[in-house]
């Protein structure tokens, strides 16, 4: 639909903006800051405030990998 075509522009857009303020797109609707999450593991993010995210197999490996730099630069 319009509606939802719009949306993902603006995520889209709003994911290129938040970039630098480490945050990354793990899910089609999620953008998440690398600072608040635990950890990953078994295709989930875990939070710090221990909320599950489903991470789908497609971006499962450019999550991981960022995060490990991620953790790596702090």
């Amino acid at each position: 639909s319009a509606a939802s075509d719009v949306y993902k522009r603006q995520l889209n857009d709003m994911e290129r903006e938040m970039m630098e303020y480490k945050f990354i797109r793990i899910h089609q609707s999620f953008l998440v800051n690398l600072k608040h999450i635990k950890s990953i593991t078994g295709y989930s993010v875990i939070l710090n405030n221990n909320q599950k995210l489903v991470v789908p197999r497609a971006r499962y490996k450019d999550v991981k990998s960022a995060f490990i730099a991620y953790k790596g630069e702090v």
